[in-house]
């Protein structure tokens, strides 16, 4: 994650509480990493795939 989802403005990384958090410098706030975030969600989504394949296939009909 390189720019701020709010202005697009280039990000700064910081550790804080060991933790990585970009900080935006135009908005002055904190931002997530974004980018961690989204891969959690796949590896999540991928988890409930295994456990659930009868959803995926419905899923997929759907779309």
């Amino acid at each position: 994650m390189n720019q701020c989802p709010c202005c697009s403005a280039q990000l700064l990384r910081h550790i804080r509480h060991n933790r990585i958090y970009w900080f935006c410098s135009r908005c002055r706030q904190d931002m997530p990493d974004l980018s961690f975030a989204i891969a959690n969600l796949h590896q999540e989504f991928q988890i409930q795939n295994t456990k659930n394949p009868l959803f995926v296939q419905q899923l997929s009909k759907h779309c």
